[in-house]
């Protein structure tokens, strides 16, 4: 009877842990749209690089950046939004938001 019990609470645990990675990436796509809205970058004449919309890439992350304060899921999203060609990149190297493709996909429903 332990055992059963010891194996709901594992299962538990783990089903918590998804719907807060769940919870934190929605939140993270959230914060990186805001981000591009609010600077405007949302086409290729006022595109922005990363760090002058405070947003950096996976690439730019820090080693210990996960380990002595709270992960930041804002560059995996980015990387991510890239990657799904809703962030788009222009010849100079900066980026802008491409709010019809945003609006295609199915993030649409994440933002506001």
């Amino acid at each position: 009877m332990a055992y059963v019990i010891l194996i709901l609470l594992i299962v538990a645990l783990i089903g918590l842990g998804f719907l807060l990675l769940r919870f934190l990436m929605h939140r993270a796509i959230r914060q990186v749209v805001r981000s591009f809205r609010a600077s405007g970058a949302l086409d290729p004449e006022n595109a922005k690089t990363g760090p002058e919309m405070g947003l950096k890439s996976t690439s730019d992350a820090k080693l210990t950046d996960g380990i002595f304060k709270p992960r930041d899921y804002k560059p995996y999203v980015f990387d991510s939004l890239v990657q799904l060609d809703i962030i788009k990149i222009t010849e100079d190297e900066k980026y802008y938001l491409s709010e019809h493709d945003l609006q295609k996909s199915k993030l649409a429903d994440y933002v506001d």
